[in-house]
């Protein structure tokens, strides 16, 4: 494993154990590409993708990474939790530039009903996206 890979991890754990934002986007490369299990088109927003994740973070009880498999700048991070008392089992699927920063997050959750679920709240959380507010 590389420096900025692990340095990479590190933080990456650290802001969703403590939900710092600002850790998160040090981390995050500009027009880095979210896509969700919740929705079609994928996403480049930076700003966009740190209200996201720090929603998945609240949203999803309990939310614990426990294994992670690393080939290069690629990363396959499983996570457990539950929403509304449903269990979930989720993979983030990470790639990293050179410089150790997320360039693209591609997330799969199971099973359909807990996905359900959970896109109902990220919905909620994601209508309360305001730009304006990200960037000032």
């Amino acid at each position: 494993m590389t420096p900025q890979v692990r340095h990479f991890l590190d933080n990456w754990h650290q802001a969703v154990r403590e939900r710092d934002a600002v850790r998160l986007s040090s981390i995050i490369a500009e027009g880095c590409e979210l896509h969700s299990p919740v929705v079609w088109k994928p996403s480049a927003d930076k700003h966009y993708l740190l209200h996201i994740l720090m929603g998945v973070i609240t949203v999803v009880e309990g939310f614990d990474y426990r294994q992670e498999w690393v080939d290069g700048n690629e990363l396959m991070l499983e996570f457990t939790g539950s929403v509304e008392g449903k269990g979930l089992v989720g993979i983030d699927k990470i790639t990293l530039n050179d410089a150790g920063q997320m360039i693209r997050i591609e997330v799969l959750i199971r099973p359909m009903n807990t996905l359900m679920e959970f896109a109902g709240k990220m919905r909620e959380h994601a209508l309360r996206y305001k730009p304006e507010a990200a960037n000032g």
